[in-house]
């Protein structure tokens, strides 16, 4: 009885042993398929270009649910995505990821995420978690999310929800205040800290950012794509603090809906807000025109208008005709 017992208690080290060696072995035969010309990285004929170079003020690429885990492809489309960004000759000023940053929510996997971003040439990173990432290990992964991203962004964060600012522009990143499975939970502490950060963030006519694993309910095809798939019981409220104020984007992730006409909502047309969904990058997605994985977006910010356009990264390749320009409330 006492083995027994013991071989239980060293069933969590040698799974993760086991991880391991499964990863090492997957960049292995990564390595081996890319010198040999069996898989590729991103092409380069078709890179980043904006608008007006020159004269942005702010661009940032923007992922989702990259889902990584040491034994699928998820690395090597991460990899990928960071190399096309490389390739751009474009000095993107952030990254950020609306959440699902793992697939399992497990050490290895978050070390795989930590060395590539590590590696990545982009001066601002920002993360918010996602339900794949917080719903087991709640307190355990939400303080080592929010501590990397303090690290990334060189400052100190002490709450799942926090603001920065980054060319003036301000990001507002959510995350859930307590474990669910799927939903979020905002607390009354979270909402007040949005709508005082946006306050201060639009009030001089520029756009601001909000970032949220989840959509918001009845927004990107809910609940018909999705029965459960919106935030949860505090999206009234968020969604009313949001068209309060000018010029501000809510970005999501969570849905896996790809790339289509119900990627970009209006929420209020006379405020000029609007909820951006964000495809599922690390995986297949489950509807739109544009299913694959590697799918994100770039988006370039002026003093009249913010420019929205889909990108496979994998491939190395922008999608036609989702390109999308939001001209600025003055």
């Amino acid at each position: 009885m006492e083995q027994t017992i013991n071989i239980i208690k060293e069933l969590p080290s040698i799974f993760n042993q086991a991880l391991a060696i499964i990863n090492t072995l997957m960049e292995m035969i990564l390595s081996v398929l890319l010198a040999f010309g069996v898989i590729s990285g991103p092409a380069t004929d078709d890179p980043i270009t904006l608008k007006d170079a020159e004269n942005v003020n702010l661009a940032v690429v923007a992922f989702a649910d990259t889902h990584i885990r040491p034994t699928g492809i998820s690395p090597y489309n991460l990899e990928c995505g960071l190399k096309d960004i490389d390739n751009s000759e474009i000095n993107f000023d952030a990254l950020l990821i609306a959440g699902d940053i793992s697939e399992l929510g497990d050490d290895i996997s978050y070390e795989l995420m930590w060395d590539s971003l590590g590696e990545a040439e982009i001066e601002n990173i920002l993360l918010a978690t996602g339900n794949h990432d917080v719903r087991v290990a709640y307190d355990l992964r939400t303080e080592q999310i929010i501590d990397k991203t303090g690290s990334f962004l060189g400052t100190e964060i002490d709450k799942p929800y926090y603001s920065y600012d980054i060319n003036g522009y301000t990001f507002i990143v959510m995350g859930s205040d307590g474990r669910l499975f799927e939903k979020a939970f905002i607390s009354d502490g979270q909402l007040a800290f949005i709508d005082a950060e946006l306050e201060r963030a639009t009030k001089d006519g520029r756009p601001a950012f909000v970032v949220c694993h989840q959509p918001l309910e009845n927004t990107h095809g809910l609940p018909e794509v999705w029965a459960n798939g919106g935030i949860g019981e505090q999206s009234e409220q968020i969604r009313e603090i949001l068209v309060k104020y000018k010029n501000v984007f809510f970005l999501n992730g969570h849905l896996h809906d790809g790339v289509y006409e119900n990627s970009l909502e209006v929420l209020s047309e006379e405020n000029g807000v609007y909820s951006v969904n964000l495809p599922a990058y690390g995986k297949e997605n489950d509807y739109g025109k544009f299913l694959q994985p590697g799918l994100g977006t770039y988006f370039e910010v002026y003093d009249d208008e913010v420019i929205f356009t889909a990108r496979d990264f994998r491939e190395g390749k922008s999608l036609e005709g989702y390109t999308k320009a939001f001209t600025l409330i003055k």
